[in-house]
């Protein structure tokens, strides 16, 4: 079995983190090549063994996976990893899902020597702090990421922005924008161990991520405490999820008022995310740069309502369906006026957000999105 428009591919996906890494990245490349392997294709993954991991070479959901011991990790974020003893020679595609690190550049380096097709998904563009920071983000892309695009045959964004960006960062050529997907949860649903059993008696709101700089965990902090000042906040608030600011969060919350109320739960599993979903008032992202965030969709398709940081024009997503509400990034005081709208909302008005929200998510399911990335592999290879 595969593809109606031709016979099935030797795809290879490479991205620098992969399970049992956690990350938005990873989920995207292992649900696409999920996908890909159940249309009839064959998929391996090369990425690098951070953290280690054994076997380093092994099957997951059908996809080849070929983890690599790195050297040592460049600014704690770009391992350094060898690829020349593996073969590429028997690949149709080569399909990256980054533009800058090492693993990358040396993947197109081998390649364009086997004259093997190219494309490159652009998924994010990472802030940066501090003129230096900035200055060396600047020179890398002229150098390194603008290069990868350009030697790539297929080029991929995830949203109009993103397409704009690049545009106005001097890349040429075809763009194609297939966004992020998303599949359903399967697990049946069932309450995270670590929330408190009176916790379903009472409005939620939950956030569900990673816990970085990235995803404005200290936005939505500041949002707290903006509703907590006065007098004890009418609803609970679960954080979900695991990342290098794990001991920051429990010390902020250690010294937040009214602090029963807030719930980290740490890594939770699929069924208790889908729980999370499906019951918490609303889902709160208030992201300080994204590229299209699972969880949003997944949050949508649970018919939850759904506060999203406008940071790269992801909020649309959320309020041109009518879907939920949607704040300017970094700004707290708008955070909390979106909780306490979405807690003070009657039932007919969440039932009308969620309704939206589950019609535009189904756009998003990986079969779709799959289908349109098939059609970029094979343009490139005719």
């Amino acid at each position: 079995m595969a593809s109606a428009d031709g016979p099935p591919l030797r795809v290879l996906l490479v991205h620098v983190w992969f399970w049992p890494h956690v990350g938005g990245g990873d989920q995207h490349v292992e649900m696409l090549g999920r996908e890909l392997v159940k249309s009839g294709h064959d998929v391996t993954v090369w990425c690098a063994d951070v953290p280690k991991y054994e076997p380093r070479i092994f099957d997951r959901g059908g996809i080849k996976v070929v983890r690599l011991p790195p050297s040592r990790v460049l600014r704690g974020v770009d391992p350094v990893v060898d690829i020349n003893e593996l073969s590429m020679e028997n690949f149709d595609v080569i399909h990256l899902h980054d533009t800058l690190p090492i693993l990358i550049r040396k993947s197109v380096k081998k390649a364009k020597k086997l004259g093997i097709p190219i494309v490159t998904t652009y998924h994010n563009d990472y802030i940066k702090k501090g003129i230096i920071a900035k200055i060396i983000k600047q020179i890398r892309w002229i150098t390194q990421g603008r290069r990868t695009l350009h030697d790539s045959q297929g080029k991929i964004v995830l949203t109009q922005y993103f397409s704009d960006l690049l545009r106005s960062k001097g890349v040429k050529g075809n763009i194609d924008i297939i966004p992020n997907g998303f599949s359903p949860i399967e697990e049946i649903s069932e309450k995270p161990i670590n929330l408190p059993q009176d916790v379903s008696n009472s409005q939620l709101m939950t956030f569900i991520g990673r816990l970085s700089e990235q995803k404005g965990l200290d936005t939505l902090m500041d949002a707290w405490d903006i509703l907590a000042k006065e007098s004890e906040p009418n609803f609970d608030l679960a954080i979900a999820g695991k990342g290098e600011l794990g001991d920051w969060l429990r010390e902020r919350i250690s010294k937040a008022k009214y602090n029963r109320r807030i719930h980290q739960l740490g890594l939770v599993s699929e069924a208790e995310k889908r729980w999370l979903l499906e019951e918490s008032t609303g889902i709160v992202i208030p992201s300080r740069f994204e590229g299209l965030p699972t969880v949003m969709l997944e949050a949508m398709y649970a018919k939850s309502s759904t506060i999203m940081s406008d940071v790269n024009d992801l909020g649309k997503i959320v309020t041109e369906p009518r879907a939920g509400l949607s704040f300017e990034p970094n700004e707290p005081i708008e955070l909390a006026n979106a909780i306490q709208s979405v807690l003070l909302a009657n039932p007919e008005q969440r039932e009308r957000w969620g309704e939206s929200g589950y019609t535009a998510a189904c756009n998003y399911l990986w079969p779709e999105i799959t289908k349109d990335v098939l059609k970029v592999y094979r343009r490139i290879i005719k």
